[in-house]
């Protein structure tokens, strides 16, 4: 890739380097084509996982850009993590789930692979810097996620340590006048199996046992699941999923 003319507005004004790692030919020509106009004109290619694992071995590069249709990247990206370097994710399709996977198994970033240069170049200096770059969609899972653990306590109670386990928590009370259900979202088929395991008292941990996943991912699913059937508790999801006709015991 050396050779090339400078192009302009070089991320952190210096040169750069990374390696792209992907089986995916096509995958691999049109990224080619976005990094060498980000100004990513220093740049190895790795078309198979040991191939990473070699050039991670015998170079400094630390920046690795990980794509293709998911599941595919998994070994890429697996890795990468194992290595210590650091990833981020393109992916072909717009799989809120394939987002949240390749986060909880160590991605900096998941985005989608029709991002611009220039985002991508900005993406990439982020990571550089230490930081994780998230999708608009992403990040509203994440703060779904976590919707209990920063709502306030009531002004007539007295704090106390949140529990160590979501299982544990205590359902938060009802708002008095309840938002409209959404409508049109049916779960996957993966968010119905989680949420049978939901209904036959399976933990997070149990779950992730089963369907060996990470527990991060279990959690990720079930947020989308309570988003998407207006639910504030696991019993609420199971409620109204089988009123919905999505699940049945």
């Amino acid at each position: 890739m050396r050779g090339l003319a400078e192009p302009p507005n070089r991320p952190h004004g210096r040169p750069v380097s990374a390696i792209l790692a992907t089986a995916d030919e096509p995958f691999r020509n049109r990224v080619l084509e976005r990094l060498l106009a980000a100004g990513y004109d220093d740049l190895e290619v790795a078309e198979l996982p040991a191939a990473l694992a070699d050039l991670l071995r015998e170079s400094k590069q630390t920046l690795v850009i990980v794509g293709g249709t998911w599941p595919d990247p998994q070994a890429f990206l697996r890795v990468a993590v194992n290595a210590g370097a650091l990833p981020l994710v393109l992916l072909e399709s717009s799989a809120l789930e394939a987002e949240g996977e390749a986060l909880a198994m160590g991605a900096r970033a998941a985005l989608q692979s029709d991002i611009p240069a220039s985002s991508l170049a900005a993406a990439l200096a982020a990571v550089d810097a230490g930081l994780i770059v998230l999708e608009p969609s992403a990040r509203a899972l994440l703060l779904s996620a976590n919707r209990d653990r920063f709502a306030p306590a009531p002004a007539n109670s007295v704090a106390e340590p949140a529990p160590s386990r979501v299982e544990a928590s205590s359902p938060v009370e009802p708002p008095a006048a309840a938002p409209t259900p959404r409508k049109g979202r049916p779960l996957t088929s993966r968010e119905r199996e989680i949420l049978s395991l939901v209904a036959s008292g399976t933990s997070n941990k149990g779950i992730a046992r089963v369907l060996s996943v990470s527990a991060n991912t279990v959690k990720f699913h079930l947020a989308a699941v309570f988003d998407k059937l207006n639910a504030a508790t696991r019993a609420e999801a199971v409620a109204e999923a089988i009123r919905r006709g999505e699940l049945s015991l």
